[in-house]
């Protein structure tokens, strides 16, 4: 069992997020979800301590605000890229890649 865990896995996770936009003056066209479905590879030990919720911070994502041109990647690969360290990233969903933003606080 021990030697398993030495091996490279892929295995999907739910990741908390933290989202920073200007809170002030725009607020979310839908509630933002606070963790995202990624999909990650990595050696067992790595992926069992992600899967349990052990050294997981969240991933600081900065919206884009509106009527700014949209980018060809998605604002979360950076950051989520960071706060995973040796465990790679290897999708995202496409739905989860999109969130707006609308003028006017809440």
């Amino acid at each position: 069992m021990l030697r398993a865990l030495g091996r490279s896995y892929t295995a999907p996770l739910d990741y908390p997020v933290s989202w920073h936009y200007e809170f002030g003056r725009y607020h979310p066209a839908r509630p933002l979800p606070p963790t995202v479905p990624i999909e990650v590879r990595g050696t067992g030990w790595r992926l069992l301590s992600r899967s349990l919720g052990l050294h997981m911070q969240p991933a600081d994502v900065r919206l884009r605000l509106p009527n700014t041109p949209p980018y060809n990647r998605s604002p979360m690969r950076p950051p989520l890229r960071r706060v995973l360290g040796t465990v790679r990233l290897m999708s995202l969903p496409s739905d989860s890649a999109t969130y707006y933003l609308v003028p006017g606080a809440k």
